[in-house]
């Protein structure tokens, strides 16, 4: 019999990122190498986010769930359930009661009598930060009414949230061979995808600069009598002549570049456009 190992309060978007990370913490933790996250849905849905392959043990406790008719997913070391209505904290705490691995329930819906009862009796409570600083000490004040000595942490950074996000743990490499090889593999397509749109991001950072150079070099051009358009070209590397757009209006200059990119239809989206003008004719 488990009470909540934790209680996960805060905004939306800044609870979504710590759950996960502090599930993780204590799944790994755990002989069973498995954690049991019940969402309290609110108003919002949670969003979507990419799930890793289950472990063995998140997969056996999932089934185990849907047995007793309660719908959950497996994601990593992570069982995933949500709870709903008016009955919802009842609910999770049958939930709670019947579990044999960790607990975090983590409350996207305004806080009641019965979620501050279920806040009261949790072994942990933690306070996700928000950026006004007044709001969380008053919300520190009031956990504290109810006898909960709640902390304050930070939000996880956004590759470590998409790692714990996905039910996996950061610090994979740290366990033993078998467990790291897994979890290494099933986190390979995340890193892969941060890493992907690190490069896209700062691909189109650099086109955005070279639009600006070429735009400049061409207005030059044009006051200069010479053309306007070859200026812009000469002035980029060869690889960005394939994606370069250069168009001439009156004494306006538009360069447009669509950075490199590996998917299709991608470099079109992030393409970036430089205007310069060479003012009135001499």
């Amino acid at each position: 019999m488990l009470e909540a190992a934790l209680v996960v309060l805060g905004g939306e978007d800044e609870v979504e990122m710590l759950a996960p990370t502090e599930a993780v913490a204590l799944a790994r933790d755990c002989s069973e190498n498995a954690a049991l996250v019940i969402t309290l849905l609110g108003p919002t849905r949670p969003r979507r986010r990419w799930a890793a392959p289950p472990l063995a043990a998140a997969a056996r406790y999932c089934e185990q769930l849907a047995e007793q008719g309660v719908v959950a997913s497996a994601r990593g070391r992570l069982v995933m359930t949500e709870c709903d209505g008016d009955d919802a904290v009842a609910a999770a705490e049958r939930l709670i009661a019947a579990a044999r691995i960790p607990v975090v329930v983590v409350a996207l819906r305004p806080r009641e009598a019965e979620l501050d009862a279920l806040i009261s009796v949790a072994r942990r409570v933690v306070l996700a930060r928000s950026s006004d600083d007044r709001v969380d000490q008053l919300a520190i004040t009031e956990l504290a009414q109810l006898g909960a000595d709640a902390e304050l942490l930070d939000p996880p950074g956004s590759a470590s949230a998409r790692i714990c996000g996905a039910g996996l743990s950061w610090g994979w490499l740290a366990r033993s061979e078998g467990q790291a090889s897994v979890e290494l593999v099933a986190a390979i397509p995340i890193l892969l995808a941060v890493t992907l749109a690190a490069a896209q991001l700062l691909a189109a950072g650099l086109c955005r600069e070279l639009a600006g150079d070429a735009a400049g070099a061409g207005a030059t051009a044009l006051l200069q009598s010479r053309d306007p358009q070859a200026a812009a070209r000469r002035a980029l590397p060869g690889w960005s002549h394939a994606q370069l757009r250069v168009t001439r209006r009156g004494r306006e200059l538009r360069v447009a570049i669509s950075p490199p990119s590996l998917l299709p239809g991608l470099a079109r989206l992030l393409s970036v456009e430089a205007r310069a003008n060479a003012g009135p004719p001499a």
